[in-house]
């Protein structure tokens, strides 16, 4: 999300216990005690995350992964990272 000229940085919450398997991430936030289990996407998303990423990157990578045009890429890479803070997987900065 953008606030003005500032770009939200986004990272793991450090709260949390997770993994990936076979391509696929699985993922225990400790508030609910719930697994969460991501699709390829958002698995993606939540490995680039270890470092920080930006809805930029998000969508970036998305493009490249998926040969989605841009538009689509951000407006899934930001539905996709604003559901992962809501469920407390990612923090956003």
């Amino acid at each position: 999300m953008r606030y003005g000229c500032i770009m939200q940085r986004y990272r793991r919450n450090p709260q949390t216990a997770g993994r990936v398997i076979d391509g696929q991430a699985f993922i225990v936030t400790p508030d609910d005690n719930k697994l969460h289990t991501l699709n390829g996407a958002a698995t993606q998303l939540w490995v680039m995350a270890k470092d920080g990423l930006s809805e930029d990157d998000a969508a970036t990578a998305l493009c490249a992964e998926y040969e989605i045009d841009r538009e689509t890429a951000a407006r899934d890479a930001t539905a996709c990272l604003d559901d992962m803070v809501a469920r407390q997987i990612l923090v956003a900065e």
